[in-house]
């Protein structure tokens, strides 16, 4: 299937749950909101024709500088191996309360980067089996991946230039 067939299947099945569907630089793209994802998810994997078998990747996106609304999306690379044809899903997420249903119950590869979005973004994934901080230590304060998550200094005391000079800790065992 052709990236136009797979956007107009998509929008003839789905219709209303559908905020838009497009092929941008020859990929199929289709935006859904939140409580639509997972009838749309269920449905792209289950689809004979279509068969998105393979979740490739998840992944967040803050539009901060671009002043843009929705702020934030989700967003879900599938594949489909039997066919060899992929789409994009594109979930925009509110400023306040950036939620996304889970998507592990089709895809058990989605677990980690669930977790990801939650401790990189801080979006909530509901119905998540195991939603804790997967990269950050557990008393982080902050998402790291937000626009404006503040960004802090950190003097290193080590260098690998072998010209820098570091200060020798002199203790017993190394001055003998």
């Amino acid at each position: 299937m052709t990236s136009e067939e797979i956007v107009a299947k998509c929008q003839s099945s789905l219709g209303g749950d559908l905020v838009q569907a497009e092929v941008n630089l020859g990929d199929a793209v289709i935006y859904v909101s939140p409580e639509a994802l997972p009838k749309a998810a269920e449905w792209l994997k289950n689809d004979p024709d279509l068969r998105f078998d393979y979740l490739s990747q998840i992944t967040g996106v803050d539009y901060l500088e671009q002043d843009r609304e929705p702020r934030f999306e989700a967003v879900y690379e599938l594949h489909s191996i039997d066919h060899g044809h992929s789409i994009r899903i594109r979930v925009g997420l509110d400023e306040e309360n950036p939620t996304v249903p889970t998507v592990t119950t089709l895809w058990k590869g989605a677990d980690f980067p669930e977790r990801e979005l939650f401790d990189m973004f801080g979006f909530q994934v509901t119905g998540h089996p195991n939603l804790k901080r997967l990269l950050m230590p557990e008393d982080w304060e902050g998402h790291p991946l937000l626009k404006d998550y503040p960004l802090t200094i950190e003097e290193i005391s080590f260098s690998h230039n072998p010209d820098h000079k570091s200060e020798l800790i002199k203790t017993k065992s190394n001055q003998e």
